[in-house]
């Protein structure tokens, strides 16, 4: 998509963090933008921000894990806009502290899951067939995380949830790319936003500083070792496995994503690529195939 400008862009978690940052710069790129987020003051702030730039945008307050919040969404930016052209999914949430697969509770999946599978798939399902018999190039952006590309142990919730985007996400580019429509995935590495905190969000008996969780620390660290505490903690901050990156401020990616919708990108990646990681993965796969028949 060679041209945003006068395009509509719908962009879910756009209140704050990597959401705003692709808001604004859509919206600096001339299209109009769909500011769409869970917290209703937040998504009016960055929409009154936009507009205060020249831009034209709209809030909407929208729990992207209820299918029928989304379809609501669908009918009132089009009823306002008329059309949809780019859609990014990126609204996610992310468990503290890590946690063992077999520490993490069924509803602990099934918020994840919720919220980081289910609302693109919700948004997928409401906006492609309209988008679909929209008239020239359309973009999807879908936002996963370096988690789906590299082992993160206590991580199992996220992680799954972050791979199952990335299926739904080649699907998708493969089926919609004789349809107009190109897909890219965002794979972020450590970004200073409140996705860590995002447990506010669930009800009080539910988040895990009132439930006791065990910590996967408690697995590897031994207490007489603090230097060892230390380091998995600043893992844990960084949401990625063994990374020597820094973070980055959020205000970086919206234009990431930006180059990535107007060259049609299969992938978005915030950091340096972990090359030997995913070179020793792929090792890994070919490995697993059977050996070639010497007949």
């Amino acid at each position: 998509m060679k041209e945003i400008s006068g395009r509509t862009a719908v962009v879910t978690g756009a209140g704050g963090g990597m959401g705003r940052s692709i808001a604004l710069e859509l919206a600096a790129e001339g299209a109009n933008v769909a500011v769409v987020d869970l917290d209703k003051d937040a998504a009016e702030a960055v929409a009154a921000e936009i507009g205060a730039n020249g831009g034209k945008a709209a809030a909407y307050a929208v729990d992207v894990s209820k299918l029928d919040q989304v379809e609501q969404l669908a009918e009132s930016v089009y009823e306002r806009f008329g059309s949809v052209e780019i859609l990014v999914n990126n609204a996610g949430v992310t468990l503290r502290p890590f946690r063992a697969s077999w520490d993490t509770s069924y509803e602990d999946f099934q918020w994840v899951m919720a919220v980081n599978f289910w609302g693109v798939l919700h948004g997928h399902h409401v906006f492609v067939p309209r988008m679909r018999e929209t008239p020239g190039e359309k973009h999807i952006v879908n936002t996963s995380s370096m988690a789906s590309l590299v082992a993160v142990a206590g991580h199992s919730a996220y992680s799954a949830s972050k791979s199952a985007v990335d299926g739904l996400s080649h699907a998708a580019r493969e089926e919609l790319k004789t349809q107009g429509i190109g897909v890219s995935i965002l794979h972020p590495g450590p970004v200073r936003t409140r996705i860590v905190t995002s447990e506010r969000l669930r009800p009080s008996e539910e988040q895990s500083d009132k439930r006791g969780v065990k910590s996967w620390t408690d697995y590897i660290v031994q207490p007489e070792n603090p230097a060892v505490q230390s380091a998995v903690e600043q893992l844990e901050d960084a949401d990625v496995a063994a990374s020597p990156w820094e973070y980055i401020t959020p205000d970086a990616v919206g234009r990431m994503v930006i180059d990535a919708i107007k060259d049609n990108k299969p992938h978005i990646l915030t950091h340096p690529a972990p090359a030997e990681t995913l070179q020793s993965r792929f090792d890994d796969i070919l490995a697993g195939a059977p050996a070639p028949r010497q007949d």
